[in-house]
């Protein structure tokens, strides 16, 4: 490894026990690529942290009563460790398909286009768990993240947002203060000084388990009152944003 990786893998967790290995394992197969792979705990109580020390590169892990205030604080916190050119930032449980290819096609575009300060990708839910209404819906959510992104007004979901690092620090990372919409802020942020996109032929796949427990209406609900709130107020509408299992 160099002095500086290329890029740096970010993956902020909270108990996430179940889901770390696979998602690290997963990472660690790119063995071609000059890379750090970093967790940042927010304060587990169970196996995760132990299951990060020994398969990551770094982890951040909270000192005793230091709280952990939003996700958007996490991930800066993750950040805070990297020292790769690109900080590559994933949710703990998100498959990426054909992630070979696809961390090829980030640095493709990155290491061609200096204009390019972000890249997502389409999201679905496992194959095996996703409906009807849920590839409806999926596909009308991708539909705008595309949209929105062609027309300089970044945004992503949090499942993945690829961005370079000088970026990220002339925007002075996350806003700490939302307790969501910090990765639809975080793009807005960066189309003002840059080009944000969705790498077209790629897909992360991710679990259903909220969108069953909370249903398509309640889920959609918060998402308008969460965008309204911070278009208006640049503030999150929910309390709160707890984990589910």
């Amino acid at each position: 490894m160099t002095n500086q990786p290329l890029i740096s893998f970010i993956i902020p967790v909270f108990n996430e026990e179940k889901n770390l290995g696979p998602t690290l394992r997963q990472l660690k197969k790119l063995d071609w690529l000059d890379k750090e792979i970093i967790v940042a705990d927010g304060g587990s109580t169970d196996n995760t942290v132990k299951i990060a020390q020994e398969l990551a590169d770094k982890v951040y892990v909270r000192q005793p009563g230091e709280k952990n205030k939003t996700i958007a604080e996490n991930r800066n916190k993750g950040a805070s460790l990297a020292t790769g050119r690109y900080l590559f930032f994933m949710d703990c449980g998100v498959v990426i398909g054909r992630l070979d290819q696809f961390t090829r096609a980030v640095l493709t575009v990155l290491e061609g286009d200096a204009k390019t300060v972000g890249l997502t990708v389409e999201i679905r839910f496992f194959p095996e768990e996703e409906t009807n209404v849920d590839r409806f819906n999926l596909w009308m959510i991708n539909k705008g993240i595309k949209g929105l992104n062609k027309i300089r007004m970044g945004t992503a979901m949090g499942w993945v947002q690829v961005v370079r690092r000088e970026s990220f620090l002339t925007i002075k990372g996350y806003n700490e203060n939302l307790i969501t919409s910090e990765d639809q802020d975080l793009f807005l942020r960066l189309s003002r000084i840059g080009r944000t996109q969705v790498l077209k032929n790629f897909v992360a796949y991710g679990t259903p388990i909220r969108y069953r427990k909370e249903g398509w209406p309640k889920m959609i609900f918060i998402w308008f009152m969460n965008l309204l709130w911070y278009a208006l107020f640049r503030k999150s509408y929910s309390k709160e944003w707890k984990k589910v299992d």
